[in-house]
């Protein structure tokens, strides 16, 4: 690929993707490497805080917490990658990563991975890409913090529902484990807090009353959901 294309930002997003990267790391055509298929199970602990770990992972099925001094500053899904962001041997983890679910990774070694990258004249363009994504995460993260408490966690939930929920014509439903207790930690208030807010949105008809899952009623959240639809285009740019 001539190098003022490969320079392209679009190209990038599209050519060194956490996709392109799987296929390249499972083919057999440039330097194979071995993977293992692993199952893990809500609760287990992939990647520790300050800790060195030989492994990077793609997930094929689950969610994960993704966390900093206990704090929760994200969450992971199918298709994304965990440990890519140290990718060095010798490199201590900068997360804490825990299965929300019973979930099925693709392990690598990370020395393998490395080793497979630097055969490709290319290659390291997949780190610079996996580092963008992690910091225009942490910016719009940042930007959904701005606002008052009840601000914060009301465009919290449009957000991580469109992201990790589903949705028919008139509602948006949050997984069953996105609980309060962790959006709260997510949204920096206290559990008490986000009990309240929660109470007064059922009652002003943002959040459905009386299910057991968190349910969004779009037409009482327009002004949020149009905030969380641009920062999603800009995220689907790089997957």
């Amino acid at each position: 690929m001539p190098y003022q294309k490969l320079f392209d930002k679009h190209v990038i997003c599209r050519q060194f993707n956490s996709c392109q990267l799987l296929k390249l790391l499972v083919g057999n055509n440039l330097y194979p490497i071995n993977h293992e298929i692993i199952r893990v199970n809500k609760q287990d602990v992939i990647l520790k805080e300050g800790n060195r770990h030989k492994y990077m992972y793609f997930i094929q099925s689950g969610l994960f917490s993704v966390a900093k001094e206990g704090r929760i500053k994200g969450f992971l899904k199918e298709s994304e990658v965990i440990g890519m962001t140290n990718i060095l041997v010798n490199e201590e983890s900068s997360f804490t990563v825990t299965a929300l679910t019973g979930s099925l990774l693709l392990r690598f070694t990370k020395e393998d991975v490395m080793l497979k990258l630097v055969h490709l004249q290319e290659g390291l363009f997949f780190l610079y890409n996996d580092i963008k994504i992690m910091n225009q995460y942490m910016i719009q993260r940042d930007l959904l913090q701005v606002t008052d408490a009840k601000g914060r966690i009301k465009v919290n939930i449009a957000y991580l529902g469109k992201l990790y929920g589903k949705e028919d014509k008139h509602h948006i439903i949050l997984p069953k484990v996105l609980t309060k207790k962790i959006i709260s930690n997510f949204v920096n208030v206290t559990p008490t807090t986000i009990y309240k807010i929660c109470r007064e949105l059922e009652e002003e008809g943002f959040l459905g009353k009386d299910g057991q899952d968190i349910e969004v009623n779009k037409e009482n959240a327009v002004y949020e959901l149009a905030i969380v639809d641009e920062m999603n285009k800009e995220r689907e740019a790089f997957f």
